[in-house]
């Protein structure tokens, strides 16, 4: 419930900045190269169109191991398994929208606001098991560390095996407001490698809420149960830069005529980086037969998000386009929880991780219809208005 009310919350509070242009002298007239549309600034009583985009796809996120249950050696003490690895295969389902609006020029420059937001959730579930011996003895520390649970031996059974079942639910969610000096339109011809076409600065709140449980069993039946919430949020703010690039300096993938103006494919990059406050907060529930407990830890530490986004667009209408959409991420600063055992009490680690997100979006423009008449431009010639 939180993570909605802070996707709500940001989303208006960034929307209470996006006002219309007034009636500037400036136009901007559009036209056709190839199969895309594209917008040139010019000089006019109109404005540039607003647009708002949904999209859906695939999230990748790859966290720190859990390391819960155990195996206490007479002579190595105790030494941690694994319950749940992080892997780059881990994946979900992800959801993202915005809407932008231009805000009026500065100088030469145009600005624009934009309000966007994304959530998505990856499920992953591991099992796990450790046979006990007469000198080693698999089971798990509470997370208070009052005690430690391990399967019983039954007088001529087996060695008893510790089975342990993990479940790992994640939530990673994020609202942005951002201000944007320059122009996000496909304007101009594409550049051989790249063009910056824009600067970008922005408030973000994002979260990663982590809800894991973990069943531990025996040849008796279930020997403890372990639930943790483990929910960060970040706070802070990035600046980056953008523009289009392409592969035109390739033989076949030239600009005017090539394979990619023959698809009506445009290619576009952004780049951001910025610090934040990443504010952790865990609750841990641990029963067995020994007894119940709880325990509850936060954490407050500086972290950098940088990320890259690439786009691939191709107009489908006057006023649509679809765009196939990723984010590339590093976090440097994500929970990583090393539990109580009988010399140290449970406490919140960091580590750092990469998530990728991949989305198809559709691009619905905005506006009166005046803003998407276009002429037609023919490679090789100057757009007429």
């Amino acid at each position: 419930m939180r993570k909605i009310l802070y996707l709500v919350v940001a989303s208006l509070f960034g929307a209470t900045f996006i006002a219309p242009v007034s009636a500037a002298e400036r136009s901007d007239a559009t036209y056709y190269s190839g199969w895309t549309t594209l917008w040139d600034t010019g000089f006019g009583p109109s404005s540039a169109p607003a647009y708002a985009y949904i999209g859906g796809g695939v999230q990748f996120l790859t966290l720190p191991d859990i390391k819960f249950t155990g195996k206490d050696n007479l002579n190595d003490g105790f030494r941690r398994q694994t319950n749940s690895s992080g892997d780059w295969l881990d994946v979900g389902g992800a959801l993202d929208f915005g809407f932008q609006h231009p805000f009026g020029w500065w100088g030469e420059h145009r600005v624009i606001v934009r309000v966007n937001g994304f959530w998505s959730n990856v499920e992953v579930d591991d099992t796990t098991k450790c046979t006990s011996t007469t000198t080693t003895f698999c089971g798990a520390f509470d997370p208070t560390g009052e005690f430690f649970v391990t399967p019983a031996f039954q007088i001529g059974g087996p060695d008893p095996t510790l089975r342990t079942k993990t479940d790992r639910d994640t939530d990673y969610w994020g609202s942005q407001a951002s201000v944007i000096v320059g122009d996000v339109r496909p304007n101009k011809v594409k550049p051989n490698v790249y063009r910056n076409d824009y600067l970008i600065a922005g408030f973000d709140i994002r979260g990663i809420d982590q809800d894991n449980r973990l069943r531990g069993h025996d040849q008796g039946g279930t020997l403890f149960k372990y639930d943790e919430t483990l929910d960060t949020t970040y706070y802070g703010g990035f600046i980056g830069f953008g523009g289009e690039y392409s592969f035109g300096f390739i033989p076949g993938l030239k600009t005017v005529g090539g394979f990619y103006d023959r698809l009506g494919i445009r290619t576009f990059i952004t780049v951001k980086g910025g610090l934040y406050d990443a504010q952790t907060d865990y609750h841990g529930r641990f029963w067995s037969a020994p007894g119940t407990t709880n325990l509850f830890e936060s954490d407050d530490e500086l972290a950098f998000i940088g990320t890259v986004s690439l786009e691939a667009r191709k107009q489908v209408g006057r006023r649509t386009s679809v765009s196939l959409w990723t984010d590339y991420e590093y976090i440097s600063s994500v929970p990583q929880m090393h539990y109580a055992n009988a010399d140290r009490p449970t406490r919140i680690d960091e580590d750092d991780i990469f998530a990728s997100r991949t989305t198809l979006r559709l691009n619905i423009g905005l506006g009166p219809d005046q803003l998407y008449e276009t002429t037609r431009f023919i490679p090789g010639t100057s757009p007429r208005y």
